[in-house]
């Protein structure tokens, strides 16, 4: 199992750290120059808001460093804002800058820096002069660390490891590489003085307000924003979908009721028949009727079944008829089981298969023969209604026939009847006129 990859704190030091109840630094005796405990008093003097214990035993020093709590580690700078990273920036380079214990070496980096809540920097170990490392002052190491740490503070694209080891090649931003580029602890001082009053002069123009409060604006902001984006959708959806749609639907019933057919065609066009109220299609499917290939008689029959009180289905009908879309005709005529309608859709979807060029030989072939079958079959059935129909026409002009010849038989019948009680008459009164001129 391989070892878990060592900090730069812990190669520098060639100790172990850990970090429960503070931090905890464990050297090995035999590597370090440490010969009595007493040389760590300077140490356990430094920093007295910092408990520090040395335990010394026969084989191992550990060092246990106990901030308080209210110290923060370096990675919290991240969360602060960039007045604040500035500040604890300028601190520590100038605590570097001021550092004047001859026996005590700094270690600058991330994991040996805390701080407080005034934003001081605090380092955790110090390196004590032929007893702790590091054992001696390294000027250029010390400077590069220093600036590595300031551009890992106030600059989070890259990391300290990043910013010590491979900043003569990573892509910096303008901040990061004038921090990298000072000469002097001088300069880098002056950097962030100017970076600081810059921020400060920028923030001067701005009206701060309580977190709490900024939140709620934000999300009655995020409300009023939420409400106005279906507005805002339907007034773009008004302005340049349905006001242009009702002006058309207006412009096309004044061409219908000045009988210009052709304008109703061209001005509904780009709308679709389920956009339409029933009023456009009728007035559109009667403008399709009046320019479709058909006789007088014809037109006059369908304009007498199409009216503002038939079904909706019969105007969709004749608007897919007459924008050569048979085979919609078709669904629809199939619906309403008007074999009239589905004989005329079939035809004109036969028209359409023939003039479409998009289909192969083959393919317009096929689809021909199923058309042709099914005109036929309809043809078939439509012969076979008509010829009932004539049959249960003549069936019902015999029994009218029938009807009209049983009366007059009955009358036949009983006209002998009455002549023969008239002789019966004649005869008895004959036979009493000779009586009246006897008795006279």
């Amino acid at each position: 199992m391989s070892e878990k990859k060592q900090s730069y704190l812990q190669q520098q030091l060639e100790a172990i750290i850990t970090k429960e109840d503070g931090y905890t630094f464990s050297f090995q005796k035999e590597k370090i120059k440490l010969d009595h405990a007493v040389e760590m008093d300077m140490v356990k003097e430094m920093d007295p808001s910092i408990q520090r214990d040395i335990i010394l035993s026969d084989d191992e020093l550990k060092i246990v460093v106990k901030p308080p709590e209210s110290y923060l580690s370096f990675l919290h700078i991240k969360k602060k804002n960039m007045h604040s990273k500035y500040l604890l920036a300028y601190q520590l380079v100038k605590q570097v800058k001021d550092f004047s214990f001859s026996r005590l070496h700094l270690c600058v980096c991330p994991e040996n820096i805390v701080f407080d809540q005034s934003l001081t920097p605090y380092f955790l170990h110090y390196g004590v002069k032929e007893s702790l490392p590091p054992y001696e002052k390294d000027a250029d190491r010390l400077w590069i660390e220093l600036k590595a740490t300031v551009a890992a503070a106030i600059d989070h694209k890259y990391t300290f490891h990043q910013y010590l080891n491979f900043h003569e090649t990573l892509e910096l931003t303008p901040l990061s590489k004038e921090v990298l580029s000072a000469e002097t602890e001088e300069e880098l001082l002056h950097l962030l003085e100017e970076k600081i009053v810059q921020l400060e002069e920028s923030e001067k123009s701005l009206i701060h307000i309580p977190q709490k409060k900024w939140k709620l604006t934000r999300y009655i902001a995020l409300g009023f924003l939420i409400c106005l984006i279906p507005a805002l959708i339907y007034t773009i959806y008004s302005m340049f979908i349905l006001q242009p749609k009702q002006e058309a639907f207006v412009a096309s019933n004044e061409q219908f009721l000045g009988s210009d057919y052709s304008e109703v065609v061209n001005t509904l066009s780009n709308y679709g028949v389920e956009e339409m109220p029933n009023v456009v299609k009728f007035q559109l499917a009667s403008a399709f009727i009046v320019n479709e290939s058909l006789t007088e008689e014809q037109k006059e029959n369908v304009r007498n079944t199409i009216t503002l009180q038939s079904d909706p289905r019969y105007f969709d009908y004749w608007i897919h008829i007459g924008r050569g879309t048979a085979k919609d005709a078709l669904d629809i005529a199939r619906s309403l089981e008007d074999r009239d309608l589905i004989m005329f859709g079939l035809l004109k979807y036969e028209e359409e298969i023939k003039s479409d060029e998009s289909l192969s030989s083959e393919e317009k072939q096929k689809q021909l023969e199923e058309v042709e079958s099914e005109i036929e079959q309809y043809q078939e059935e439509k012969e076979a209604q008509r010829e009932e129909e004539q049959q249960q026409e003549d069936e019902q002009q015999a029994r009218e026939q029938v009807e009209q010849q049983q009366p007059a038989e009955q009358k036949n019948d009983q006209q002998p009847a009455k002549d023969q009680n008239q002789p019966a008459d004649q005869k008895e009164a004959s036979e009493e006129q000779p009586k009246e001129k006897s008795a006279n």
